[in-house]
């Protein structure tokens, strides 16, 4: 069943409902299937390595967003979003071609790779904004979301279950003390992931849900992610006492039972790897604070996309622990000091003012007449992952939230065009 669909917002009416559930364009299932779609072979990918699997998820969002990349020029004007994250890739696309008179041209070459497979991981921020054309495809959409958010949460329980059971499924890591950390197929960046359905759930008064999600997210352990889960109630808190979002006794009864139940799920052993985390040291600070150091260097085109692990200088961890050094220094684990390092100060703005956008786009939704608790939640997910995932990139290819960030942001900018065109009431 669509949950999306099913659960109508506090403010709307049983015929306002009816009508939008009838109005649904055909083009939605088709951005609906490619969102699930693209996670399975993401995930398929990760477990198997398979070259064919990324040719695959690429070709099919190539396919998919050619058709709509016209009309999407033509809505510059009316959505700044679509106008800023263009003018990025523009930018970026200028500093690493720039950079061929730094570095050799093979270098150029594998960064100008990976930047035009990041754009291809990005289209389908096009084609959620070009194929949504009603408020039913907006709620419809928001369903195929949170079905695929179970497959994603099933995965991370499925891999910790194999696991005790001695099988192996997704990627695991296991600690001297015999505690670990299961991430499932999709890797280590999906609990910012399992920030959504959590978000969904406490909006949408699903306690019950709320406590799985939070689960699979603690047993994740991943400090970024429970970060975003606090920023996204503070906001809604925020809105709601601000009159943003009108919620009734009811809401208000059911957000306690969720907030016993997450309480419930914390105190649990299920959170002890990640209380035992907090403490530990991490390379994100040195990597952002060496990812600053070169940006005084080339502060205007900066170093090329991806190009901050070709021109960062040598460090003691590089000889004494070089495997964390590899993996913790190859990028600055900062989206916004990254992007500066890749474009300089001209990426960081055209950076700033797409998340600019894209949270004004979501607050607006939150706002509108026609939003169901689980497209508001999804809105408070996209401000919560822009304030709260300091720590890690989103603006790759092969990354499951960079994925959905561009999902749910190209849903946000045309339903917040939807709910400022005024709907003509139903006689």
């Amino acid at each position: 069943m669509n949950t999306a669909l099913t659960i109508a917002a506090p403010r709307r009416s049983s015929n306002a409902r009816r009508v939008h559930l009838r109005s649904v364009s055909g083009t939605v299932d088709m951005a609906g299937s490619l969102i699930c779609m693209t996670t399975l072979l993401l995930g398929a990918y990760f477990a198997t390595g398979a070259p064919a699997l990324q040719l695959g998820m690429y070709g099919i969002c190539l396919v998919a967003v050619l058709p709509h990349v016209g009309p999407f020029i033509g809505s510059f004007r009316r959505n700044p979003a679509n106008l800023w994250l263009v003018l990025l890739f523009f930018a970026l696309a200028v500093s690493t071609f720039a950079a061929l008179a730094r570095v050799p041209s093979n270098v150029v070459t594998l960064e100008a790779k990976a930047l035009a497979a990041t754009a291809v991981w990005a289209s389908i921020y096009i084609v959620t904004f070009s194929s949504l054309r009603t408020s039913g495809d907006v709620h419809r959409l928001t369903g195929w979301i949170g079905s695929t958010c179970l497959i994603i949460t099933a995965s991370v329980y499925l891999s910790a279950l194999l696991h005790v059971m001695g099988f192996h499924f997704g990627e695991v890591l296991e600690f001297s003390n015999g505690t670990f950390r299961a991430f499932g197929p999709l890797g280590d960046q999906v609990g910012f992931l399992l920030v959504l359905p959590v978000l969904m759930s406490l909006v949408g008064s699903r306690p019950i849900m709320f406590g799985v999600h939070l689960g699979a997210l603690l047993l994740t352990a991943t400090r970024g992610a429970v970060l975003c889960v606090v920023v996204g109630v503070v906001v809604y808190g925020l809105l709601v006492a601000f009159g943003r979002i009108q919620a009734t006794r009811k809401h208000l009864l059911w957000g306690m039972a969720a907030a016993v139940v997450g309480a419930g799920v914390w105190l649990s052993p299920i959170s002890d790897v990640l209380m035992g985390r907090l403490s530990d040291p991490s390379l994100r600070l040195m990597a952002m604070e060496m990812g600053i150091s070169a940006v005084q260097e080339n502060p205007v085109l900066g170093s090329g996309f991806n190009g901050f692990a070709n021109s960062r200088p040598a460090v003691a961890e590089d000889w004494f622990i070089p495997l964390q050094a590899e993996n913790g220094l190859s990028r600055t684990m900062n989206q916004y000091i990254q992007t500066t390092t890749d474009g300089g100060i001209v990426a960081l703005a055209c950076l700033l003012f797409f998340v600019f956008s894209a949270g004004r786009n979501a607050l607006r939704v939150i706002s509108w007449r026609s939003a169901t608790p689980e497209l508001v939640g999804l809105q408070l997910w996209l401000i919560a992952v822009f304030v709260g995932n300091q720590g890690s990139l989103w603006f790759l290819s092969n990354t499951g939230a960079g994925f959905f960030i561009f999902a749910v942001a190209g849903l946000a900018a045309k339903a917040s065009t939807l709910a400022a065109v005024r709907t003509v009431p139903c006689r």
